[in-house]
């Protein structure tokens, strides 16, 4: 199940269980809604006829962050708004991806184009024009070239070898490492801000106090970010680390969040409160994507410019050189 029926199968079950429909009877008519995805269904209610919860049947198709999510939701009765966050996540998701691919399916088809006509010019133009005259480009146009491809050939390589670093680590390293990067900090940071603020509030809204959010946590598996949170934290406060610090110590977790704490107000109200910020996050984190989203066309039509730049250039020096020496 790709992730817009996700999102449009989670809408479809807030609008019946909103109206008092039970899970396996919503179930049941979305069956008839959605029949392609009928394996689904039929694999969702098989889990829950065997006594499973709605989360871990839907696991197969989640990512690990949304499946805690649902799953920390339902054991605590907030399934419908569980499912109402991750439909509007989806879906948002879903048309971010579709603004995309259709923002990249011009400068592609020029980057395929340029890339043709690269090719034509090295097997039919270039030798040709070799046989005019023996010819060398400028000195300061071949440092140029190799600087460009020692640079290319230095980042790509810096880059493969910090992402391979980065898959070794911790989620928790993991997430803060990406909220650190430039461009998409931001943008992952309001990610983790409100997926961790959600949760956060969903377990306060129920009456736990931190050390019990922590040993809640620590059931979770020990690659997933809960887990890993609820372990540091545990940590950090048996070592007598203020809150505060550690959550400037990890930038996924929201600054604000010290602000939250620190000001004594009731379990009820906190939850509350956090509840609404972590809305808040959301709606953040749709401007932010957009914005990012629209910055990709200009910067790829640049990089056809230049490229199509050097083209020029490498055509029309030797060409410039060669009428040079004939004058």
């Amino acid at each position: 199940m790709g992730t817009r029926q996700l999102a449009q199968w989670f809408g479809l079950l807030v609008d019946m269980l909103t109206v008092g429909f039970p899970l396996r009877r919503a179930l049941t008519f979305t069956r008839l809604i959605m029949p392609k995805q009928a394996p689904v269904i039929d694999h969702v209610q098989e889990q829950l006829a065997r006594g499973g919860d709605f989360a871990s049947a839907v696991r197969p198709w989640l990512p690990a962050d949304l499946y805690y999510q649902l799953q920390l939701a339902e054991h605590h009765g907030q399934l419908v708004a569980a499912l109402t966050e991750m439909s509007s996540y989806l879906k948002l998701r879903d048309q971010e991806h579709q603004k995309l691919r259709a923002l990249l399916q011009y400068p592609l088809l020029l980057v395929a184009l340029l890339g043709g006509l690269a090719a034509l010019l090295r097997v039919y133009v270039y030798p040709e024009l070799s046989t005019w005259q023996t010819w060398q480009l400028p000195a300061w146009v071949a440092m140029i070239k190799q600087v460009l491809i020692g640079g290319s050939a230095a980042a790509v390589t810096f880059g493969l070898l910090r992402y391979l670093a980065w898959r070794r680590q911790p989620r928790l390293a993991q997430a803060n490492y990406l909220c650190r990067l430039p461009l998409i900090g931001r943008l992952m940071k309001l990610y983790f801000s409100y997926y961790l603020t959600s949760n956060l509030a969903i377990m306060i809204q129920r009456g736990l106090a931190l050390r019990e959010i922590c040993r809640l946590l620590e059931q979770y598996e020990p690659a997933s970010l809960l887990y890993q949170l609820g372990v540091e934290l545990q940590r950090q406060g048996t070592s007598g680390a203020s809150l505060a610090a550690v959550i400037k110590r990890h930038p996924c977790l929201p600054d604000e969040l010290t602000s939250f704490l620190g000001r004594g107000l009731t379990t009820e109200r906190l939850g509350d409160e956090l509840g609404v910020f972590a809305r808040l996050q959301f709606t953040r984190l749709t401007r932010q994507t957009e914005g990012l989203i629209v910055m990709v066309q200009p910067v790829l039509f640049l990089l056809i410019a230049l490229g199509i730049l050097g083209m020029y250039l490498s055509l029309l020096l030797p060409i410039y050189q060669s009428m040079t020496v004939v004058k």
